[in-house]
Formats: structure tokens, sequence, C-alpha cells
């Protein structure tokens, strides 16, 4: 098996954090449609949470001051990462990924570090009156993973579904223009979005995205003998592959291996036409 992708060189690994998570809504006077912000806090020395560090994700614009918690953290001027405008309903699952650097572009320290999630559907003055939620994770050498369960307190009412804290220390940066680890393609568009076979002895899939960076050609012999497929593949022969008679086939070794000259298919064939020539005569 071959994997084709655009392989060029390979860079220091970039830490990632990828949040997602589904809401559900309190039924203040705006629901379905909601607003939801989700940022970082920071580690410090007897304070948990630690100091705000950067919005990941907020899908609010007029209505942002609603978010209570995360405007007295953020500020309202905040203009860090806004993922869209207030949402229609909680259908979607919404994602937000960080690059593990604050509103100054710096790699924070390593530590452990909390998720803050906040969503309002009404006209809200009180953290109180939005769905929280707090979430941690730890910035390190190794991977920090966490799939979260509904709320135990209140098991029929939860506040947040579906969540998933990600952390991989050597996740790299899709579209940066440096190929790190985990990546086949960077820009997406390096990246293959189709795959042709080499020859009809072999198969090209395409797999991964070039959104994502990993896309590639996987390139895989055909090992079986099937009639018909325009293979003759290694180890067949005529009397379990049609193909090995046909002139026209992709000859992978099979029964043309050892005549060295490339006309093994053209030889089985008339091998094959004189056999049954010489046995009608013997019939009459």
């Amino acid at each position: 098996m071959t994997i084709l992708g655009g392989l060029s060189s390979v860079a220091t690994a970039a830490p990632k954090l990828t949040v997602s998570v589904k809401s559900t809504q309190l039924g203040a006077m705006f629901a379905p449609k909601n607003v939801i912000a989700i940022w970082i806090e920071g580690p410090a020395a007897g304070i948990n949470p630690g100091p705000f560090v950067k919005t990941i994700g907020r899908w609010a614009e007029t209505r942002k001051v609603d978010l209570v918690a995360w405007r007295n953290k953020a500020g309202i001027n905040d203009i860090d990462a806004v993922s869209g405008a207030t949402r229609l309903d909680h259908a979607m699952t919404l994602t937000a990924e960080w690059d593990l650097k604050d509103k100054l572009g710096v790699l924070v320290p390593d530590g452990v570090y909390t998720v803050r999630m906040e969503m309002a559907d009404g006209n809200s003055t009180t953290t109180g009156q939005n769905n929280q939620g707090t979430f941690t994770f730890t910035k390190g050498l190794v991977a920090d993973t966490k799939t979260i369960p509904a709320d135990p307190v209140a098991p029929a009412l939860p506040k947040w579904l579906d969540i998933t804290i990600d952390f991989n220390p050597i996740a790299g940066e899709c579209n940066n223009a440096v190929l790190d680890p985990g990546e086949t393609c960077d820009p997406p568009g390096s990246c293959p979005t189709t795959c042709a076979a080499p020859d009809s002895c072999a198969t090209a899939t395409l797999t991964g995205s070039a959104a994502t960076c990993n896309a590639a050609c996987v390139i895989a012999t055909i090992t079986s003998c099937t009639n018909g497929d325009g293979c003759c593949a290694e180890g067949c022969t005529a009397a379990d592959d049609d193909d090995c008679f046909m002139p026209s086939s992709d000859i992978n070794s099979g029964c043309a291996a050892g005549t060295g000259d490339g006309n093994g298919p053209l030889v089985a064939f008339a091998l094959f036409g004189a056999a049954v020539m010489f046995s009608r005569r013997r019939r009459r």
C-alpha cells in the first residue's frame, strides 16, 4: 500500500484544544434563539479558575450583552473568536478551537486551564439567569481528552450535552503552510481532491479532508483473481482469472511471469485457442 499526499517537510508540532458541545434552552423570552460564548481562564496560584485568557468561540453580536459571566471576564468590547450571530435554536453541535495562544499571540505556559461556557436566551442581568458550564484540562506534553456526560445533579434538565474537551499537544495547524505532524498536505489548496489508480491492477481511495490538511490518496495493489476487471494479478492464471487471456489486460506478475517479453497474455490466449481447435478436430 502506498500513500500519496504531497509530503514535503515536518516542522515543530503545535498544540491544539478542540471543544465541542450541544446547548439546551432555558425558555426565556427569546427562546429558542440564543447566544453563547466559550472562553478560557488560566491557572493562577490560589485562584480557581484563574484570570481570563481568551475567547475561543462566540455566537453573539448585538445580544452579547446578555452573556453576563463572559462580559464580566472578557469585557463587552472583546473581539476574539466571533463564530457566528445569534443562533436560531439548539440543533447543531458547536465546535471551538484554540491554538493555546493568549490575546497577544503568545503561547501560554503548561498548567491546568478552565473552559467556561455560557448560554443566554433572554435579557439577562445576572449570571444565574443563564446556563453556565465549567470544565478543566491540563496543558502539557501529554494529550488530555475528556468526554463529559450530562449534569448528574439534574439529569432530566441537562444544561449541556455531548461535551468533549480534547487537548492535543502535537495537533499542528492546518493552513499554516507547514506540514505539521498528522498532516499530509498544507495549505489545503495543495491537497488532493480526486485520486486515480496508476493501472487497473490497483485501486485509489481518497482519505481524510483538505479542510483538515490530512487528505491523501491510498493506492492498494489488487491481489484477487477476478474475472473481467482488466487485471491479471500476481499468482493468477488462466484457470482462475479470464483477464490472463486478454492482451489488453494489465499484468501484475500473474500468468505473464517468466515470459520476459510482455506477451504473456497473448501467448496464453493463442494456446487456449489452439487447444479448443484440437479438441474439436478430435471429436470429428
